[in-house]
């Protein structure tokens, strides 16, 4: 005989078809009994699934034959589970569910471990996994990356002959200082990123005929070119391109739609977790190319002369689409603006990078 005090109101959905039926689910003994327009239907209570209570939507009762029991009585639902799993951890379970303060830690906790995963966990993971990457891998996705900078940005270099191989023969030194690396530079026209440099995961280093121009001595391209090296050295192409990915999947694990990364409060906190990260980059080739150029007796004045010079030209209305992950780009300082600017953009600011190399004077 069902129970009284454990009877719940509700709707019945065979799974044969989409009809709805009032029906009611109570205590019968040890059994659970279905009584509906098409009778009584008992059944133990291993063979159904209750779904878990999310404020004060409606809660389902999967049972056996595909039938679906709905009901909005969320406290009935809860003694029922604690009526057949009277346990400590139900219990447990139960009182956590229902108590406002120890939700709200629950909260603060997952958005803990949430910017802990990305701030830190993210890019430790990307690192080890980037440096267990063979060479192939990276000369693959190079090559990609550099036909798809050829056909959208670059055009071939406008260059002498005899220039291009005056700077190759300057730069020859310091790409033998690591025989590991397959350190190569190449020259490229484009007007849309103006004077810059970056470096591709393989050890491509692409030198752009606006920075070449743009500088007054070899010796400033070789401070460009040792903070390049110092790129391809600590690996950051293929940490950047396994981190990007990292993030990606991350957030879809969180959000559990593929299609929510696309939407635009789901991909700008991971744009910006990307961007952050870069920073470290750039500073940490800063610190390479500092130590590389004391140990070539290579004067730190030439890089802050040659960042000074791009801070002007990119100043002065170039498209920041220079701005790219690896490359050696500036950014203005406007005050307090420049400081927003800090957190978002791919690189230290510019004053701040060149503090620290006449501090090395």
């Amino acid at each position: 005989m069902p129970r009284s005090d454990m009877r719940l109101e509700g709707d019945f959905y065979t799974g044969a078809d989409s009809r709805r039926q009032t029906a009611q689910l109570a205590v019968a003994g040890d059994a659970l009994c279905l009584v509906s327009g098409g009778g009584e239907q008992a059944m133990s209570w291993n063979s159904i699934k209750v779904s878990p209570r999310v404020g004060n939507t409606p809660r389902y009762v999967y049972l056996p034959d595909d039938g679906v029991f709905e009901t909005s009585d969320n406290d009935g639902v809860d003694r029922l589970v604690l009526h057949f799993k009277p346990g400590r951890l139900n219990g447990f379970i139960h009182r956590l569910e229902n108590h406002l303060g120890l939700i709200l830690v629950a909260a603060v906790i997952t958005v803990a471990v949430t910017l802990f995963t990305f701030f830190y966990g993210v890019p430790w993971t990307s690192r080890v996994v980037a440096d267990l990457m063979p060479q192939s891998v990276k000369a693959t996705v190079s090559a990609s990356t550099l036909r798809s900078m050829d056909m959208q940005l670059f055009s071939p270099s406008e260059l002498p002959e005899h220039v291009q191989e005056r700077v190759h023969d300057h730069f020859a030194p310091l790409l033998l200082l690591h025989p590991e690396l397959p350190l190569n530079v190449e020259f490229r026209s484009s007007e849309s990123i103006g004077a810059n440099a970056m470096a591709l995961p393989d050890g491509t280093i692409i030198f752009t005929d606006a920075l070449v121009v743009m500088a007054e001595n070899d010796e400033e391209l070789a401070a460009v070119l040792a903070h390049e090296i110092g790129h391809v050295v600590h690996n950051h192409g293929m940490t950047g391109v396994v981190q990007s990915s990292l993030v990606f999947w991350v957030i879809v694990m969180m959000t559990g739609d593929l299609s929510a990364f696309a939407d635009t409060t789901v991909s700008v906190p991971a744009v910006l977790m990307s961007l952050a990260y870069s920073r470290d980059m750039e500073r940490e080739a800063d610190t390479y190319a500092l130590g590389l150029m004391q140990a070539q007796n290579i004067e730190p004045m030439y890089f802050i002369s040659i960042m000074q010079r791009l801070e002007d030209s990119h100043g002065q209305g170039l498209d920041e689409a220079g701005h790219q992950e690896g490359s050696v780009s500036a950014e203005k300082d406007n005050g307090w603006l420049s400081h927003l600017e800090g957190l978002v953009s791919s690189h230290p600011l510019t004053e701040e990078r060149i503090r620290r190399f006449e501090a090395a004077r």
